[in-house]
């Protein structure tokens, strides 16, 4: 049978209501006992929130971050004023912006902070089980893609955590939401495009990804060339107002979404990635690498923009120069960002079980490519493929960066767990997913 008997069905669901309330107030715990010791990009994401919500401007404050999370552990960032420095473009704009609009509903409070991410973390898992629902998964499976959702690994590790992994994972999200919905003749060109364009926003290390599924959606006949036109002009409109406005603020010409641009494709592309580089830590490499064998001026002092384009002129220079090690370099990427066990191992329970979704993720990405009969898993996974190799041949990829797109590999492995166990076909207004 799809479903469970009724008496046994109210037994597991509360069973598994109890584990995930556990789950997650463990992890509020946890989180919340360390929101005082945030660092590094994390601390960065709150620094640019506060700015917003306190003087209206994108970028540095006239205090260091570390002064800043010691006005929020003494609870005086409310009472205190702070100075606009200087307009900065290293981190893209999504998660900054949701940031400053907590904390000006809420007050300044990092708890606050983490509340919301715990609750958009729920509210994601509805938006997953809906689109499992509107595809007619049977109960089980359905029921099973929501736990998982919710107690993945990586979902644990970065609720924890101020990054925008978390956010970004509930726009890709709904992303898939509104790509089954398309893909069923029921979405709206518009709302993929801009959700599109603001999961870009929110991580670059996605910028392939719309692209190649409106591509997918048009090479299996679910949209028109002129709809897919229409779903990347939105999603183009969308991250060039922010270009725009880094251009005016920047004072500069170059289209700009971040301007850590430079430097992360300066980490992709040195001599020592052949060697070094691993999915858990490919993010370490010393970008200034790159500029070894570079005729430039060492002595300007250069702006955020300048020495982005510093890095992106290295990285060319490198390729032009080093032709004997592009596709070494290129090959070491791939394998890395398609490898389901760790290359430097990490420690803990945690990090074990995200290693063995990756394994689950990898079978059922090759299982969808190659034998599945659902149309849909086949558009999903060739676009997961396709912007994987795109973001990991012009920069690097990694564990990390790879987080967000949890909610499209475990739609494969409940794809194909769905097909295996013969619970019928995923439903399919068009009447063509075989």
């Amino acid at each position: 049978m799809d479903a469970f008997s009724l008496p046994y069905k109210r037994i597991i669901l509360v069973c598994l209501s109890l584990l995930i309330l556990g789950v997650l107030s463990y992890n509020f715990k946890i989180g919340n006992e360390q929101r005082f010791d945030a660092y590094g990009d994390a601390l960065e994401y709150i620094a640019l929130g506060t700015s917003l919500a306190k003087t209206g401007s994108y970028g540095l404050l006239d205090i260091s971050n570390k002064k800043l999370l010691e006005d929020f552990k003494e609870d005086k960032v409310s009472q205190s004023t702070y100075k606009f420095k200087r307009h900065s473009t290293w981190r893209p704009p999504v998660w900054p912006h949701i940031i400053a609009l907590v904390f000006t509903l809420t007050g300044y409070s990092l708890t606050s902070l983490l509340v919301f991410k715990m609750l958009l973390l729920i509210f994601g898992a509805y938006v997953f089980y809906k689109t499992l629902k509107s595809l007619r998964f049977s109960s089980w499976i359905t029921l099973l893609g929501v736990v998982l959702y919710l107690l993945h690994p990586s979902s644990q590790l970065y609720s924890r955590f101020f990054l925008s992994e978390p956010i970004t994972l509930f726009f890709v999200t709904v992303f898939l939401f509104l790509a089954v919905r398309l893909w069923m003749g029921k979405g709206t060109f518009w709302s993929i495009g801009l959700v599109g364009g603001l999961l870009i926003l929110c991580h670059p290390y996605l910028i392939f990804l719309p692209f190649c599924l409106y591509l997918f959606l048009f090479l299996y006949k679910s949209l028109s060339l002129k709809q897919v036109g229409i779903c990347a002009m939105m999603t183009i409109g969308v991250v060039s107002l922010w270009v725009i406005r880094n251009g005016q603020v920047l004072n500069t010409h170059k289209p700009v979404i971040t301007t850590s641009s430079g430097a992360v494709m300066a980490k992709g592309w040195n001599k020592e990635v052949v060697e070094k580089h691993t999915n858990t830590q490919g993010d370490l490499a010393d970008e200034a690498l790159v500029l070894e064998g570079l005729e430039y001026d060492a002595s300007i002092s250069r702006d955020e923009v300048a020495q982005s384009s510093l890095y992106g002129t290295a990285v060319f220079h490198f390729i032009k120069t080093h032709p004997d090690q592009i596709l070494p370099i290129i090959l070491t990427k791939l394998r890395s960002a398609f490898n389901p066990i760790a290359e430097t191992s990490k420690p803990g329970f945690l990090e074990t079980g995200r290693v063995i979704f990756h394994v689950l993720a990898l079978i059922a990405l090759l299982y969808a490519l190659v034998f599945s009969r659902y149309q849909l898993n086949k558009v999903i996974a060739w676009a997961l493929v396709l912007a994987t190799i795109g973001i990991t041949i012009i920069t690097y990829s990694g564990f990390r960066f790879r987080m967000p797109q949890l909610v499209l590999e475990l739609f494969l492995i409940i794809g194909m767990l769905q097909e295996l166990l013969g619970y019928g076909e995923l439903r399919d207004a068009r009447k063509n997913l075989l």
